[in-house]
């Protein structure tokens, strides 16, 4: 009987772990948090740039899709397309196709924001090259990111210069919205990361260059964000509004710079802002109803 006990024992823990396992890998997300695919879209100084593409659920082959193009953050310096991953693949299941993607910068690359800021403008007009082979609609491509890849998303939205590469002949193609989490906007003296772009901070600075053709834009914001400064942001939306373009801005009572990922504080703003984004969207024809 003894013998019995530990053989059933045995036999429990062969079939019950894996399960626990797997259980535990749906739980981490790790399992829903992978590209579709990932593609080139640009080389540039010996480097190949990825946009990594998380593709629409539930729509017919043959039906293009809006989509919408995240930058990561990390001060132009560091981080890379998984910071959106879990943001992606929330908005695939709600009819858009989303794309997280990679860009120069400084510690891999060594490049400045003015890289960052070229690699942003070409990978939009690669969506809208490739429009027809990536099943999207080259007129619904909402552009977005968190930080420094929010001001790319800005710079997109204002149509920025091309700093450093005056002989790039891409047309200024601007997103049909903005998704900006907290965003860095006004990169003047005696602002946050000002220091990183000194030299050249007017040229790269989505404050200084607002015009009434800036696409319809939602700001997401902590409260306590010591990077991005609540009244930045009002003032941002007040330029904007002011030339009669439309902006948005969600503020998150003490929430602090980052506060929108999923892992920062066990997700507590993730789903909230995920939600607002959708809403935000699906108010111009972007995407499903958060039950769709």
């Amino acid at each position: 009987m003894h013998r019995e006990f530990w053989y059933f024992l045995g036999g429990m823990a062969f079939v019950l772990l894996p399960l626990f396992v797997y259980l535990a890998y749906q739980r981490s997300g790790l399992s829903v948090d992978r590209p579709d695919r990932v593609i080139s879209y640009r080389e540039v100084d010996g480097h190949t740039l990825k946009l990594h593409v998380f593709e629409a659920d539930g729509e017919n082959p043959d039906a293009v899709v809006p989509a919408l193009l995240l930058f990561h953050g990390g001060a132009w310096q560091y981080g890379d397309p998984r910071q959106f991953y879990a943001q992606c693949r929330y908005f695939s299941r709600h009819g858009l196709t989303c794309i997280s993607a990679q860009y120069r910068i400084e510690s891999v690359h060594g490049t400045d924001p003015r890289a960052a800021i070229q690699d942003a403008r070409a990978a939009l007009g690669y969506l809208h090259r490739h429009a027809q082979s990536l099943g999207i609609d080259a007129q619904r491509v909402a552009v977005g990111g968190g930080s420094a890849g929010g001001q790319l998303a800005a710079s997109l939205g204002v149509s920025l210069p091309l700093p450093g590469e005056s002989a790039d002949t891409t047309p200024a193609i601007r997103p049909g919205a903005l998704v900006l989490y907290n965003p860095m906007l006004d990169l003047a003296p005696c602002r946050p990361d000002h220091h990183l772009v000194a030299a050249y901070w007017q040229d790269v600075s989505p404050m200084h260059h607002i015009d009434a053709k800036v696409p319809p834009t939602l700001i997401l914001l902590g409260t306590a964000d010591p990077e991005v400064p609540v009244p930045t942001a009002q003032a941002y939306c007040g330029a904007m509004q002011a030339l009669g373009a439309s902006c948005e801005l969600e503020l998150y009572q003490g929430a602090r710079h980052g506060f929108f990922n999923r892992r920062v504080e066990d997700g507590r703003y993730f789903k909230a802002t995920n939600e607002r984004v959708l809403r935000f969207l699906r108010d111009r024809g972007y995407a499903r109803a958060a039950g769709g």
